[in-house]
């Protein structure tokens, strides 16, 4: 759903991969449209696969559907992208760096897309709030 008196749009979807993709189309769609540099649009992407599916593969421990909240906001040459979900506490800003190896074979598994996600960004801001956790991310 799009905001008409801000450059803002919602998605709702729910906590399953098929989600995902509608999520990376619409979102390219919205960008696109408002002529955001390529280089912007790889990032927002990358971004956003990152922290939805972690979300979606460690912030619940049930089986059941759950909704994930997401907005994308431009500002001027901002972008900030809001995720919002209830599962599981998890702040990722917490997680220190991962060891980093000459080859990505010798990396341990875990921590490197939050690692990506964190390099990419310009600011990240975690908060835990009413049971859920909210992840705001700013790009320029």
């Amino acid at each position: 759903m799009r905001d008409p008196m801000m450059d803002t749009i919602h998605f709702s979807l729910a906590n399953n991969f098929d989600e995902l993709t509608r999520l990376m189309s619409s979102a390219e769609d919205f960008l696109r449209s408002r002529q955001i540099p390529e280089r912007t649009i790889y990032c927002v992407n990358l971004i956003l696969e990152e922290v939805v599916t972690n979300v979606i593969k460690y912030a619940f421990k049930d089986e059941w559907a759950h909704e994930i909240q997401l907005m994308l906001s431009l500002q001027e040459s901002e972008v900030t992208i809001r995720c919002e979900d209830d599962g599981c506490a998890f702040d990722p800003l917490s997680l220190p760096p991962p060891q980093l190896h000459d080859s990505i074979m010798d990396c341990t598994e875990g921590g490197l897309g939050i690692y990506l996600v964190r390099q990419t960004a310009h600011s990240m801001n975690y908060l835990r709030e009413n049971g859920k956790n909210i992840l705001t991310i700013t790009i320029k």
